[in-house]
């Protein structure tokens, strides 16, 4: 007992003899040898090395799905890395049917020539499947009710994989494939992830930066074709931007509010012509070449739509003036539109993919858009005029602005209760956040009392939830 209370008080070294795994001052006082017992640990678990711990297994968790979605280098770069042939044939002709009308950035016989290439190929272009999946990945965040026909193509996945062959690279060339996957993406992660989605935001600046670059720096070495695609491209970037404007959240500018822009504006031509070269001079009439639809007068009319909004916001006071006139401006711009994109009240091609009515769902899709488009605008500017009414201390809503909202209810009831299914999916991703934007104005204005406003709030009420079925 004196020999333990001893060695409690007095520390004593362990003595090893030759072959022997314990001391022999711990053989001598038949206890186990301090040496070989583990450490005591003292006192609770860190809980910020377990947290680090367990952020570093996540992280390599994340390496090696990087690893294995995208540099896998024994894996072969082929476009099945994306889904099965039959999988993506489909989401490449829905895309063409469903999203080209509104986003015409490729050429379709082109585009679906040069697939059909690379599945001859034992290795395809990184380059092409990056646009590739930059295309699945809008197409499957768009079409939302087609996605059982997707297989497990998602907009993670896609962006995974084009990350692994380089996305993000230093030494990606910043050309019109990159800066055209670059906005698909950006793109899908608004639709998936709301406006306020950081890595939307970083992937609309990546093609913003592409444009510029190649507008002002590349443009005269760029193919007919390529300027204007690029030119297509600019506006589309354009419209996403001024959305998120209207939605409160700030614009990154392609453009100085002075800057001549006229010339950025794409040729309104067919696929034909845009393959074969627009003719300087009529030639003589050939009966056997027939131009494709073109998509570009109705992409032409929606970013004249948005510099009307884009100079409204370009003065440092506002008035209400000021808005009123780029609200008569905006209604103007439809009412210079062709016949073909003007809003009729009732639909020209009820069935998407029908012989009788394919050729004309892409224009009745971009009508549509274009009619939502000016009532979103005209909707917001008649709000700036209703708060700019309300600091100079009217109390009352002024009867124009109530009489301004009444046509602006009308005309998207019309749209919503005539509007086809098919036509609804083309363009959801686009016009349901401006039909909540103009409904939730409605509404609001329903709270006021008066009479006619909680009409149009109820009819509203009864047929925005409708949108989400």
């Amino acid at each position: 007992m004196l020999v333990e209370r001893e060695r409690s008080r007095q520390v004593v070294n362990c003595v090893f003899q030759d072959g022997h795994s314990n001391c022999s001052t711990c053989m001598e006082l038949g206890i186990a040898c301090t040496r070989i017992q583990p450490r005591k640990k003292r006192g609770p678990k860190n809980r910020y090395v377990q947290a680090l711990r367990s952020q570093l297994d996540r992280s390599g968790d994340e390496v090696s799905l990087f690893a294995t979605l995208g540099d896998d280098h024994n894996e072969p770069h082929t476009l099945e890395r994306i889904a099965t042939r039959p999988v993506l044939d489909q989401i490449i002709r829905d895309w063409f049917d469903w999203i080209h009308p509104l986003a015409p950035l490729l050429h379709p016989r082109q585009f679906m020539a040069r697939m059909a290439q690379s599945y001859e190929k034992e290795q395809c272009e990184s380059q092409l499947i990056i646009l590739v999946a930059s295309l699945c990945a809008a197409t499957v965040a768009s079409l939302r009710r087609r996605r059982r026909l997707y297989g497990e193509v998602t907009v993670e996945r896609c962006l995974d994989l084009a990350e692994g062959l380089g996305l993000w690279g230093r030494a990606t060339t910043i050309d019109l494939e990159w800066t055209t996957a670059m906005y698909n993406f950006s793109s899908a992660t608004y639709t998936e992830q709301g406006m306020d989605s950081p890595l939307s935001l970083r992937l609309a600046a990546e093609a913003l930066v592409g444009l510029r670059y190649q507008l002002y720096q590349r443009f005269d070495q760029l193919s007919f074709m390529d300027q204007q695609l690029l030119k297509r491209a600019y506006w589309l970037v354009f419209a996403s931007q001024c959305t998120s404007d209207i939605h409160g959240w700030p614009m990154i500018h392609l453009h100085a509010p002075h800057e001549p822009i006229q010339s950025l504006f794409p040729l309104e031509i067919s696929d034909d012509e845009l393959l074969h070269g627009y003719p300087t001079s009529p030639g003589p009439h050939n009966p056997a070449l027939v131009y494709s639809r073109s998509y570009v007068p109705g992409l032409n009319a929606l970013s004249r739509l948005f510099l009307v909004w884009s100079s409204s916001q370009a003065v440092p006071h506002k008035t209400i003036a000021h808005l009123q006139e780029h609200i008569d401006r905006a209604e103007q711009v439809l009412g210079s539109l062709p016949p073909e994109l003007t809003w009729k009240g009732f639909p020209t091609s009820p069935d998407c993919g029908s012989v009788e009515s394919s050729a004309d769902f892409g224009t009745d899709t971009q009508t549509v858009n274009l009619k939502v488009t000016e009532l979103h605008i005209r909707s917001n500017l008649l709000e700036q005029m209703n708060t700019l009414a309300r600091s100079e201390s009217v109390l009352a809503t002024p009867s124009v602005i109530i009489e301004e909202r009444h046509k602006v209810a009308d005309d998207l009831l019309d749209v919503l209760y005539n509007m086809p299914k098919e036509i609804f999916d083309a363009n959801g991703y686009t016009i349901i956040p401006k039909i909540r934007d103009i409904g939730s104005a409605l509404l609001d204005e329903r709270q006021s009392g008066t009479a006619p406003a909680q009409i149009e709030g109820f009819r509203c009420e009864s047929t925005l939830p409708n949108i989400n079925e």
